[in-house]
């Protein structure tokens, strides 16, 4: 079954959590990637944690443009939909 968006956002959460050993606020959809102070490589992590759980590719010059959580989130619901899920 397809994850709702609130879910998709709580594994990111969760997923940077693991990876940055930190708390976070809840984070919201206008929440910037590079605010939450993980290095490139940790953010990459976090990509791949995510393309495991859910079985999905996040191709590496689609993420380029990807700053802030709601626009990940779109790109994972897109690459859901294409994977007819």
């Amino acid at each position: 079954m397809r994850p709702s968006r609130s879910q998709i956002i709580a594994s990111i959460q969760q997923f940077a959590h693991e990876i940055a050993e930190r708390e976070f606020a809840p984070f919201s959809e206008a929440q910037v990637i590079s605010e939450l102070g993980m290095d490139s490589l940790s953010t990459l992590e976090m990509v791949g944690m995510l393309e495991r759980e859910l079985s999905i590719r996040l191709p590496t010059d689609e993420l380029a443009d990807i700053y802030t959580i709601g626009l990940l989130t779109d790109l994972i619901e897109s690459k859901l939909d294409a994977a007819g899920r």
